[in-house]
């Protein structure tokens, strides 16, 4: 670590510690010496508790055994949990919530429970900020884009500067950011389980070859061979979380009006694939093949049909 870096004296606290905060901890770390916290529920089961506290050290932030322990004192609070907790989370810090925190929702949640989330927060006198994270956190880490948006927008905006964190201001009306990510999930999660499905199929029929060169024909430049393996890494690793993004793009859609039969199909398919857990038959990481990981993926899907 560069001892060289300046001392930011802020205190951070994560409500929820998976891949985004570590990211953003990670990218964080790079630009300034930063106090960092961090509180998951993970930490209160026994079977989870010692992989999330080896997270915390692989970090280097605190360990605290609750919410309130860990927003208390804190002048930035990150909420980065699953986006059906969104709520929850807000709600688990106002025990411990003081007047005028930063209290930045990164989670893919539909805006009108982003807006619920906020009522809570300013209840409690925080300054609720609607972070809609744009792509990927690997590799750009704290650099990820972000759109922002609420009543603590304008506030964090030089802390944002500060981090040099890639970010754009929408507007200080909770939802106005997230509504955007939702909508552009519709076609970004929708191509990951279209694809899931052509390969599966393509491979169970022994016709894998032949489909991703015609999509290579159609669709010049995708590079489909590669596109597959990685899509359908992102899913096996990450599908429950894709999942519940999909239920609150479904919500979203409703409350448009225009209903969700999509992205409850999206939703289905993420989820299908997250419950085959398929990422543990791979412990030194899933291979960079759409075929083996397939291959993978039906052998368990026919394991558990035997099953039933």
């Amino acid at each position: 670590m560069n001892d060289s870096r300046p001392r930011l004296e802020v205190r951070v606290a994560f409500i929820g510690f998976g891949e985004a905060a570590q990211a953003f901890t990670q990218g964080w770390r790079s630009e300034v010496d930063v106090e960092i916290c961090a509180y998951d529920l993970k930490t209160d089961d026994m079977e989870t508790r010692n992989g999330k506290l080896e997270d915390y050290r692989q970090s280097g932030v605190a360990p605290m055994e609750t919410a309130p322990e860990a927003v208390t004192d804190a002048d930035v609070i990150v909420s980065a949990v699953t986006a059906d907790a969104t709520l929850d989370a807000a709600e688990s810090v106002l025990p411990a919530l003081s007047g005028g925190q930063l209290y930045l929702d990164i989670n893919s949640a539909a805006p009108s429970r982003k807006q619920r989330a906020a009522e809570c927060i300013a209840g409690g006198g925080g300054r609720y900020v609607d972070v809609a994270v744009m792509a990927p956190v690997h590799p750009n880490l704290h650099r990820t884009p972000l759109l922002i948006g609420g009543p603590g927008a304008v506030a964090v905006e030089p802390l944002f500067n500060r981090l040099d964190m890639n970010f754009e201001t929408i507007s200080e009306t909770v939802g106005d950011a997230s509504i955007i990510k939702m909508v552009r999930s519709i076609m970004i999660k929708g191509i990951e389980s279209l694809t899931v499905e052509c390969v599966l199929a393509a491979v169970k029929a022994g016709i894998d070859e032949r489909i991703l060169e015609s999509l290579e024909r159609s669709f010049p430049g995708m590079n489909w061979k590669d596109r597959a393996a990685y899509m359908m890494e992102r899913v096996a690793v990450h599908g429950e979380r894709r999942a519940a993004e999909m239920r609150e793009v479904a919500v979203t859609l409703d409350n448009l009006g225009i209903g969700g039969t999509m992205a409850v199909a999206t939703a289905e398919r993420q989820q299908w694939l997250a419950d085959l857990n398929a990422g543990a038959e791979f412990p030194g990481g899933i291979p960079d093949d759409y075929h083996t990981l397939a291959k993978t993926i039906l052998a368990l899907h026919e394991g558990q049909k035997g099953k039933m």
